[in-house]
């Protein structure tokens, strides 16, 4: 199936979804408390059913009901002592994935993990060295298998890959019965990290952070707020199309925000300044701000671990923005867009949601239809993508159309 936009700037207004990795750790926060907690959606995503599904398989209970269009999911407590083997199924969320590899040892003596086939490949090496140096036996990698209680009371983990690990150690602290120090070596992506410490400080549990070293201290989970603030690295594609001429008024987008990708009104100040944008902490920002830079030209850098994500998105991008006619240059770690005008054409997805989105604002400026190739890519993160945009009217005329 090809979904096509039509080219030109949009305008309008459209509701954000809900920060995906804001949902995922109050999920599982709202499990570890002693009364659970309730949080409220205006949609769930793939991967948020996946954190879903892993709650239930540590032996939590979620109701989910639905009011005016909106979710409201009732998390009950999860054990922290949990007996018999526990079976963890996350399909193709990482996140659901690496934060469970590390936590679900620190609640149960035997856990056994399966993913999709893309999700298996991805690295996991942080995660295993992390449990292994804490007394954890791994096996694997397909399926993963994990035998003894995750204990620790100071301990380092390594986050040069990404910080999902780390969180699911700072997540796992909160199972210890006592203080627990972690130290982060090297983390690229601090402010999802960071995220987390201020989701568990926010819920009620005392933590401390000097130059990556964080002190979780022995507490039981207070709270957890049921609102949660719009995605922001959904908004930087509509951010992107209004730089380029759209007039598109973003619902739910916060003014303050825990999130890492609320670094991108920087990183579009780079590319006007024409100095090169670093994305080490904010990696999935290069699609739309690639598709801005067709404008100007820009070069990015800090890149790399985008080779080994939903697939390789450097590559991907590339071939997006060759597909309408733009050059670049890749290396390992780098991407140069050169400036030029976007023209009709078809851009696969390669499965990757971000794709989808990007090709949208790269049709905002486009002198032409862009169609797009495995569309159903955008469910992972925001299965109303396609309806929301489609109530954005071309500035002059037109709208989106669905070809067999």
């Amino acid at each position: 199936m090809l979904l096509t936009f039509q080219g030109g700037p949009r305008e309008g207004h459209l509701p954000l979804p809900p920060s995906k990795s804001l949902v995922h750790r109050k999920i599982i926060l709202a499990a570890l408390a002693p009364h659970g907690g309730e949080i409220h959606l205006s949609e769930i995503s793939n991967d948020i059913k996946e954190t879903i599904n892993l709650i239930k398989s540590l032996g939590g209970k979620v109701t989910i009901t639905n009011t005016n269009n909106t979710h409201s999911i009732t998390i009950s407590p999860i054990q922290k002592n949990i007996s018999a083997p526990v079976r963890i199924h996350v399909n193709e969320s990482a996140t659901t994935l690496r934060i469970a590899l590390i936590l679900a040892p620190a609640l149960a003596e035997r856990v056994t993990f399966t993913a999709g086939k893309h999700l298996a490949a991805r690295p996991m090496e942080e995660g295993i060295r992390f449990l292994r140096e804490n007394g954890v036996q791994v096996t694997g990698p397909r399926p993963m298998e994990t035998k003894g209680r995750l204990v620790f009371e100071r301990a380092k983990i390594h986050a040069e890959t990404t910080g999902q690990f780390a969180t699911g150690a700072l997540i796992a602290a909160l199972a210890q019965n006592r203080d627990a120090t972690l130290a982060v070596i090297n983390p690229a992506s601090r402010p999802y990290i960071a995220m987390t410490a201020a989701l568990i400080k926010e819920a009620g549990v005392e933590i401390e952070e000097t130059q990556d070293t964080y002190i979780v201290h022995k507490g039981q989970i207070q709270k957890i707020t049921p609102h949660v603030e719009g995605d922001l690295s959904h908004a930087a594609y509509f951010i992107v199309a209004n730089e380029m001429g759209s007039r598109i008024r973003l619902e739910n987008l916060p003014a303050h925000s825990l999130q890492g990708d609320r670094k991108i009104y920087d990183h579009i100040k780079s590319i006007k300044e024409n100095t090169p944008v670093d994305l080490t902490h904010t990696p999935d920002l290069l699609m739309p701000l690639a598709v801005l830079a067709t404008q100007t030209g820009a070069t990015f850098t800090g890149i790399r671990r985008l080779r080994t994500k939903e697939t390789d998105r450097i590559a991907a991008t590339a071939a997006m923005l060759r597909a309408l006619g733009i050059n670049t240059t890749a290396t390992e770690d780098t991407l140069k867009v050169a400036p030029g005008t976007i023209r009709p054409g078809t851009v696969d997805t390669f499965g990757d949601h971000r794709i989808a989105f990007a090709a949208f604002a790269a049709a905002t400026v486009a002198d032409g239809p862009v169609a797009l190739k495995n569309p159903e890519a955008a469910n992972k993160s925001w299965p109303g993508f396609y309806a929301a945009v489609e109530k954005l009217p071309l500035i002059h005329e037109n709208k989106i159309e669905n070809k067999p």
